[in-house]
């Protein structure tokens, strides 16, 4: 382990820090503490593997030995700034604080990361802990880590494979199935998106990460058969059914990204499965995802500063676990949240894995849009060629209809795709109000597809079939019945989303 070190005297804060609130969770901002402090900060590094982490850590000043903790991001390109003045708080009151940027941002070097499996952020998690253990001013006893939203599943990943972690404090942490799910739910229901483009969106949603899931574990039977959840109270999760420190966790009431009441019944059962009963689950009221002010627990809202003693009670319940662990409390629960009913949404979409999986939505995509391009070209090029003379004689207005069918399905597929590309944006997702009347194309189509098969069934036995024209007949025809069924999955029959 290399470690690099400059200091600098930090005077009283009293400015509180704003930013908004993205999906990613930011934990930026700390409540004012009005007493007078100073901390040192030292501008560090360490290293997982070859990549070179970079960081401050923020020492109490005039202290020989002191706990420490280290600050773990959520999702997104976040800096140490974004733990700046969190870190501050609890340097100010006794607790050194290791703030680092994320791999692949700010200074740090290595490839960003944001996405599971979270081996790489759970190995510099750990890196930030072994620099802990090298500095003088830190008891090497006493270290924790303090982790928000996905940051929360990573401190537990680390705690879980080292006792060098002495306890672990969360801010909104999932602990169930359908978190994402849930939290995209509400940021499309706070931008007015319909209950027919939330539903395309959670497909588009379901098929990446889907996608994402094969490409980790390969394409296999069970890519395409339903899965069954376990209700929230036999929830196990990966990490933390394997942590046995102490643990504070905390939620906000009016979290919009995680189900807290499914959350917390999933931690409790997962602690239990790891015979650790030293926790305490605090659901703040008035507070979302980061501990925030907050009346509605709104998405995307602009930073008010933590709710009142959210982060006293981090402090505090440090000092006290560290300076007295026999007196930690057990199974304490502050506060309830009524769980959301996530699940039963969620699984209504397991109902149709075999076809909604992203194995068979991309090759339906390519089969597609293939034919119908296929189709537009020779379209084009009789235009162009000024070619009226149809090439199927035999069978005039349906193969014509069949040409302007799959030049309209093309459209539709261009339209479908930017569609769900800006439904499922995470920030900010939006559907402009020329694509909202996509489903009256669909409807169209579809009543097209139906005389196509009828003009075919009644004109076929007139027509001179060949090898070729068999083929591509058989081709089209097949791709333009397949593709009603795949406009009724994506909603796009009907008069507007």
């Amino acid at each position: 382990m290399h470690y690099k070190s400059n200091h600098i005297l930090k005077l009283p804060f009293t400015v509180p820090f704003l930013l908004f609130l993205l999906a990613s969770g930011l934990a930026a901002g700390a409540e004012e503490d009005t007493q007078e402090s100073r901390f040192q900060e030292h501008i560090v590094e360490f290293h997982n593997g070859d990549v070179r982490l970079a960081g401050s850590l923020l020492v109490p000043e005039g202290v020989s030995s002191c706990p420490a903790v280290v600050f773990v991001h959520g999702a997104g390109r976040n800096t140490r700034k974004q733990h700046q003045e969190l870190g501050k708080y609890f340097a100010s009151n006794g607790i050194a604080a290791l703030i680092y940027d994320k791999r692949g941002t700010g200074e740090s070097g290595g490839v960003y990361e944001s996405h599971e499996p979270y081996k790489n952020l759970v190995d510099d998690a750990l890196a930030a802990v072994d620099l802990l253990k090298q500095r003088p001013e830190i008891a090497q006893s006493q270290i924790g880590i303090w982790g928000l939203s996905q940051g929360a599943y990573i401190s537990a990943a680390a705690a879980s494979r080292t006792q060098d972690i002495k306890f672990v404090i969360t801010a909104g942490a999932s602990v169930a199935d359908g978190s994402f799910f849930y939290y995209c739910d509400n940021l499309f229901r706070k931008h007015g998106l319909s209950d027919t483009l939330r539903d395309l969106a959670a497909k588009g949603h379901f098929v990446t990460r889907d996608l994402n899931e094969t490409m980790q574990g390969g394409l296999s039977l069970s890519s395409f058969v339903p899965r069954s959840y376990p209700p929230p109270d036999q929830y196990l999760h990966p990490a933390w059914s394997h942590v046995t420190q102490p643990v504070l966790a905390m939620w906000g009431e009016l979290d919009q990204i995680i189900p807290v009441g499914e959350s917390v019944a999933g931690m409790r059962n997962s602690l239990a499965h790891a015979n650790n009963d030293r926790w305490t689950m605090i659901i703040l009221p008035n507070a979302n995802h980061d501990l925030g002010l907050s009346e509605t627990g709104e998405l995307q809202s602009k930073w008010r500063g933590y709710a009142p003693g959210a982060l006293k009670t981090m402090t505090d319940w440090a000092r006290a676990t560290l300076n007295d662990p026999s007196q930690i409390d057990a199974k304490k629960q502050v506060g309830v949240a009524p769980e959301a009913g996530i699940l039963s949404r969620y699984a209504s979409y397991e109902g149709l894995r075999w076809y909604g999986n992203a194995t068979v939505q991309i090759a339906l995509w390519v089969l597609f849009f293939t034919v119908f391009l296929i189709n537009t070209i020779i379209i084009l090029y009789r235009r162009l060629s000024r070619r009226s003379k149809p090439t199927l004689p035999g069978l005039g207005w349906p193969d014509r209809l069949k040409r302007m069918l799959s030049l309209l399905n093309f459209l539709i597929m261009i339209a479908l795709t930017i569609t769900i590309l800006l439904v499922i944006d995470q920030i900010r997702p939006s559907c402009p109000t020329v694509l909202r009347f996509l489903p009256i194309l669909g409807t169209v189509s579809t009543f097209a597809t139906i005389a196509v098969v009828i003009g075919f069934a009644t004109t076929r036995r007139d027509f001179d079939w060949t090898t070729t024209s068999k083929f591509w007949w058989s081709l089209d025809l097949l791709c333009l019945m397949l593709f009603v069924p795949y406009m009724l999955y994506w909603n796009l029959i009907g008069f507007h989303f």
